[in-house]
């Protein structure tokens, strides 16, 4: 049978649903555009009936292997996007989530009309946050990203070098501990699903970092301490924003209250899900 784009992607859609993928025909579509080298998967349309070599075939089949089993798109092609900006991902480091990008409008909203804030964003990851604010923002303020994985902070460096955001910086460091200077804004999406949480993807449990997910038996163990830490840390008048789980929303709002924060706000997102929660440093 003499393969053609079209012909390969319904192929390879009916595997992976076959294996229980939800997005079977867009990962399909998005793994043969990486495999062919399109930036993009609109091209497969203008190319559907374009017969394919043997050798193309293969390397789509072994990703579509890798799929098949579990492994999410991001780590196979190794990029995701994220606020518009495509960044460099790998396993061992967690793969930035739509979700995540009220958490950067929020706090690009606290920072469009001011100058010289330091900011911090602490769990970076893939470093997409703090990324994103200073592509979005530009150089009128000091950026700082903070993780222990040093796999997250060698991603996040190369993301620093493929975004050109040379005024960010990355801190090997467990929260905001050894952070000797007065800080402006915390930022964190930090791990906040609870341990033996059901409702996780199988996918997520098996392939992402453990330490970016689990946030102990309440889910909220590494809030907790952020809070304590961005109280001590936080200028007075600073502002801090944590993304939450599903229904951790009031017990984030009273740990903030209890720890002296006001102007406490709850941010939805689009499934009208809490998402984000903000404070001010009392």
């Amino acid at each position: 049978m003499k393969w053609t784009v079209g012909k390969l992607i319904r192929r390879a859609a009916e595997i992976l649903r076959e294996r229980g993928i939800k997005s079977a025909r867009l990962d399909a579509e998005l793994l043969l555009a990486h495999s062919l080298g399109f930036k993009d998967r609109v091209k497969l349309y203008t190319e559907f009936e374009r017969p394919l070599t043997e050798e193309e075939v293969e390397n789509y089949r072994q990703l579509i292997k890798r799929r098949a089993k579990g492994e999410p798109v991001a780590y196979i092609t190794g990029e995701k996007e994220f606020f518009g900006f495509t960044f460099k991902v790998q396993k061992g480091v967690l793969i930035p989530r739509p979700e995540t990008e009220l958490l950067v409008e929020v706090v690009y909203d606290f920072l469009k009309d001011k100058t010289g804030q330091t900011v911090v964003d602490v769990g970076t990851g893939t470093g997409c946050i703090i990324l994103a604010l200073c592509k979005l923002l530009g150089n009128k303020h000091k950026y700082f990203g903070t993780d222990i994985s040093s796999i997250a902070l060698k991603v996040a460096e190369e993301n620093r070098e493929r975004l050109r955001c040379n005024s960010v910086k990355f801190v090997k460091t467990s929260l905001l501990k050894g952070l000797d200077f007065p800080i402006d804004v915390v930022v964190s999406n930090p791990p906040y699903i609870p341990v033996g949480d059901e409702r996780l993807e199988k996918e997520v449990l098996k392939f992402e970092p453990a330490i970016a997910l689990f946030g102990g038996e309440s889910g909220l163990e590494v809030v907790k301490e952020l809070i304590k830490e961005a109280g001590e840390k936080l200028k007075v008048g600073g502002f801090f924003a944590v993304e939450i789980g599903e229904g951790q929303s009031e017990k984030v709002k009273k740990l903030l209250k209890e720890a002296g924060f006001t102007d406490i706000k709850a941010h939805k997102d689009l499934a009208g899900i809490e998402r984000v929660v903000t404070a001010k440093r009392g």
